[in-house]
């Protein structure tokens, strides 16, 4: 008789007594297939990795079964075998049960104890992620997402299957998790942010009591695995993974492999994220077998990495994922319809003749040789900053350009050059005037306003020239949170804006100021300095002020300042574009390639930045073409 036990995690198949076990057929199943060690001192097989003992548990009672050989398991593998039974029976449930409890009216309530009333789709959230018990939702920005599961936390909490609630996203997602805690209950979270040294965060896990909600960004879960598994076996933790699409990683992603590892002991599983899937159908495979770590929903992850490159099989992969996520697109949220002004201004003489010089000189240099394709891709992107900077502020151009990694203009042209060193004390740049009279405006009228620029210096410049508004800034160098800078942070200027009772201005950018900020209580109006080709950022800084949360009367309004004869117009044309493509696919079930956010705005794929450069230099030689007949030599 064969002995199944299961001693401080390390699973032992005790053969005293019965050779049969140690037969070549089943030892070569045993050690190579299985990965048992064999103790022949002891007469036994051990398998001591903690990760791998459930699934080779089952593998081997099968196997035992298959091969008719007598066994017995003692108390410790009979917990785990049940415990796996009931694990199967959850998924074949969630399976049948998703489906149902996303078109289903009826269902489990909001737990009173919600004082935020949830809309009709978040109800339909709620009650699928109830359903399933480890579920995705998928819903576009600002639909609520939290929301959703704070009440699905709460549901569970009075049930007494959870204690705990760890969210694991981007550093800017603390504070609206926090924001958002106050506005579902009425009442400050006791929120423990998993952030400062190891010491520190190693006493916020042994304090564990005294926090109900803990915050982690993805760096910090994968150097504190340890201490987040063992937060997960002291206590019910519900895992949630924020913007789950940074999790995305197939094969390699140190991120990605934390998530997986502390997943397996969480009480309860969610992802969340607006873009799960922006480039490939590669990018789901970690984000459900963290759902359903024991399932492997999607299979095998080698068998996977095939699978998903065949299109044939794409169909059978959204059948397989299908009932484990939520989707709500934004046709759905009811939000009140957006105004957009554009506003087109002429450039000034000096800086006219500033952006036609560059417009000559980069056309003579199109036909550059280039056969790198990384030189080629930042030669590209190099003209297309400098000629947004020369449409936004010349004065930029002799600047480096920290957001995008281009140097300052080159002394070729000496006048040129000359010109741009000296720009500041000839004019001020058409649009950064018109944007300072509309920003001035509106806070006159009390209303409080955003505007977005894509470069740092427009924002300084821009600080001293309202610096009678007081007003308040983020951008990449200003640091993140209290525990970088107690006394000016991101966090304390997005708070003190949405909280001042006076009108104001905030200056942003859209790099540092894209995941996880909601404006839209405070602010209605925001104002574009300058935009790049970048679609994906462009819609999320859209989404900071139209969102969930505004009255049907409320009026959201954009206004876009567009320098006439520029790249400014091809920018717009194709912003047009892109987004008309975008919001098309935003409104399929499950959209691909949508939504590229990367550190650096010009982050885009090479095949699209190259159709955007394309157009830049087409329409630089009409505008070329139409000056020079306006303006024919004497």
């Amino acid at each position: 008789m064969i002995t199944v036990r299961l001693v401080d995690g390390v699973l032992c198949l005790d053969g005293t007594g019965d050779d049969q076990i140690f037969g070549w057929d089943h030892r070569l199943f045993l050690t190579i297939t299985a990965g048992y060690r064999l103790d022949e001192a002891q007469a036994c097989y051990l398998l001591s990795e903690e990760t791998e003992v459930t699934a080779i548990l089952e593998e081997t009672i099968e196997y035992l079964r298959d091969e008719e050989i007598d066994f017995e398991v003692d108390e410790g593998v009979a917990r785990l075998l049940q415990r796996l039974q009931h694990e199967q029976q959850d998924y074949e449930h969630a399976v049948a049960a998703g489906p149902m409890a996303q078109c289903s009216e009826e269902g489990i309530p909001p737990p009173p104890t919600l004082v935020r009333q949830l809309k009709r789709h978040q109800v339909r959230s709620f009650r699928h992620l109830l359903a399933v018990k480890h579920g995705a939702n998928f819903s576009v920005p600002g639909s609520g997402k939290t929301t959703v599961v704070y009440a699905a936390f709460e549901a569970l909490r009075r049930q007494g299957t959870l204690a705990k609630l760890l969210v694991v996203g981007p550093r800017s997602c603390f504070l609206p998790w926090e924001e958002e805690f106050m506005a579902c209950f009425g009442f400050p979270p006791r929120s423990a942010r998993l952030t400062g040294s190891k010491e520190s965060r190693c006493g916020l896990y042994l304090d564990a009591d005294r926090h109900d909600l803990f915050l982690c960004t993805y760096q910090t879960a994968s150097n504190d695995v340890d201490e987040l598994v063992g937060l997960c076996k002291r206590h019910a933790v519900f895992v949630v993974i924020d913007e789950s699409h940074n999790i995305k990683r197939l094969q390699g992603g140190v991120w990605s492999e934390a998530a997986l590892q502390i997943g397996r002991y969480a009480a309860r599983r969610a992802i969340l994220s607006g873009t799960p899937m922006p480039n490939t159908y590669a990018d789901l495979w970690t984000q459900f077998t963290f759902l359903w770590p024991r399932k492997e929903v999607l299979g095998d992850r080698a068998q996977y990495r095939h699978t998903c490159e065949d299109p044939t099989q794409h169909a059978r992969l959204r059948e397989a994922i299908r009932p484990f996520f939520v989707r709500v697109r934004k046709s759905e949220l009811d939000l009140p319809p957006v105004r957009l002004q554009r506003i087109h201004c002429e450039l000034k003489p000096y800086q006219e003749s500033i952006y036609q010089a560059l417009s000559v000189r980069f056309i003579g240099e199109i036909n550059a040789r280039l056969e790198d394709r990384k030189m080629l891709r930042q030669w590209r992107k190099a003209r297309m900053v400098r000629l947004i900077q020369a449409a936004s502020n010349p004065a930029l151009l002799a600047k480096y350009s920290e957001e995008f990694d281009v140097p300052p203009l080159g002394a070729k042209g000496a006048s040129i050059t000359e010109l741009i060193d000296r720009y500041p004390r000839y004019e001020v740049p058409a649009k950064f005037e018109r944007a300072v009279e509309l920003v001035r405006d509106l806070v006159a009228r009390d209303e409080k306003v955003i505007l977005w620029t894509s470069f740092v210096h427009n924002i300084r410049m821009m600080q001293t020239v309202l610096a009678d508004l007081q007003p308040f800034v983020v951008y990449g160098a200003v640091p993140r949170d209290a525990t970088e800078d107690i006394e000016f942070n991101r966090e304390q200027q997005l708070r003190l804006f949405k909280r001042a009772e006076r009108a104001g201005v905030l200056l942003a950018n859209p790099a540092a100021c894209a995941e996880s900020v909601s404006l839209h209580s405070a602010c209605q109006h925001a104002i574009y300095l300058d935009r790049t080709f970048n679609c994906g950022q462009y819609m999320q800084s859209l989404d900071r002020i139209h969102r969930i949360g505004l009255g049907p009367d409320d009026m959201v309004t954009y206004h876009i300042l567009v320098a006439a004869d520029t790249i400014d117009e091809t920018i717009d044309r194709r912003l047009e574009e892109k987004q008309a493509t975008m919001i098309r696919l935003l409104e399929d079930e499950l959209p691909l390639g949508t939504l590229q956010v990367e550190e650096k705005q010009m982050g885009q794929s090479e095949s699209e930045e190259a159709v955007d450069f394309e157009q830049t230099m087409k329409d630089i030689e009409r505008q070329l073409q139409f000056t020079a007949q306006r303006n024919p030599p004497q």
